[in-house]
């Protein structure tokens, strides 16, 4: 963990493990979790407390009128994860969390969310044996019997995912298609003078989307076929454009062929080559940035919560 977010967590009163911390904060459990990687929200907070439905959506629309910078949060059965992020350092961060803090943890009180001593998911007081559960990386205390309703939701969404029907051949044709996007997108920038990842994040992302869309299952094959349709659509694209474009010098350099024998023998030109291949290592490496960054979004979004132990 960063230590100036370490020392800071510390002065709250929260113990560290390892990236993450628990503790609490003006009455509410708290569990905190930080990866600096994360360009969205490096810094984030699991704020456990019970609320009703309208009361949460209350809660939502109160945070939103705070108008906080570089803040986001995400509403769940068991209370509500806050994101903090700050695009200069991490001390201006540090720097604005306190008034950011007593501003939400206000709202909080505003509406009576029911903190610590009662359990997030049903509202009841908790029994002094009441255990921590962990939920990702968060640790949340809970009552025995709603993690046993818990785990049934659980346990029956899998079960109904493992028999959900899958047509990767529908799927994949999905996929294809966002990578045809993507190519043209692709060509476009090409033309400009462009070589970017930003072509790989629009065929993944409708890949993934008309994937879904056809009738493929959200699982680690999708993440699979989008990834190599992806790829091989961007390196085919470049290449059938210098195809196009042999074919239109190949008579300059006293060659006489068509097609693909164009390429083969303006290939033999150094200056064609080369200007080649430097494209289709850069194209390579843009495309694969885009790619593994993309999958990792995916590979979150397609694991299966397993049951809360």
């Amino acid at each position: 963990m960063n230590k100036k977010i370490k020392k800071y967590f510390e002065e709250l009163g929260l113990k560290i493990e390892g990236n993450c911390a628990h503790g609490s904060i003006k009455g509410y459990e708290v569990s905190a979790n930080v990866v600096m990687l994360d360009t969205i929200s490096p810094v984030k907070l699991h704020v456990a407390f019970h609320a009703s439905d309208e009361t949460k959506i209350a809660i939502a629309n109160d945070l939103k009128e705070l108008k906080l910078k570089y803040f986001s949060y995400d509403l769940d059965v068991y209370g509500i994860t806050l994101g903090f992020n700050d695009p200069l350092t991490v001390g201006k961060l540090l720097n604005r969390m306190p008034e950011m803090l007593n501003s939400i943890f206000g709202v909080f009180n505003k509406h009576e969310a029911k903190g610590l001593g009662y359990c997030p998911v049903c509202g009841e007081e908790l029994a002094p044996e009441a255990k921590k559960y962990r939920i990702e990386w968060a640790q949340i205390t809970i009552d025995d019997k709603c993690i046993g309703d818990l785990n049934q939701v659980i346990e029956a969404e899998n079960k109904e995912f493992i028999e959900a029907p899958n047509n990767y051949l529908k799927g994949t044709i999905g996929a294809l298609l966002g990578a045809l996007v993507g190519a043209v997108a692709f060509v476009i920038l090409f033309l400009l003078g462009f070589v970017s990842a930003i072509t790989s994040f629009v065929a993944i992302l409708l890949g993934t989307l008309l994937y879904k869309k056809f009738g493929g299952k959200q699982n680690a094959v999708m993440v699979v076929i989008v990834s190599i349709t992806s790829i091989v659509s961007m390196l085919l694209t470049l290449w059938g454009l210098y195809v196009v474009a042999a074919q239109v010098l190949v008579y300059e350099f006293g060659f006489s062929s068509t097609g693909l024998q164009a390429f083969i023998d303006m290939m033999t030109i150094p200056d064609f080559s080369s200007e080649f291949i430097t494209n289709l290592v850069m194209t390579l490496f843009f495309t694969l940035l885009g790619v593994v960054f993309q999958i990792v979004q995916i590979a979150k979004s397609v694991k299966r919560q397993g049951t809360i132990k």
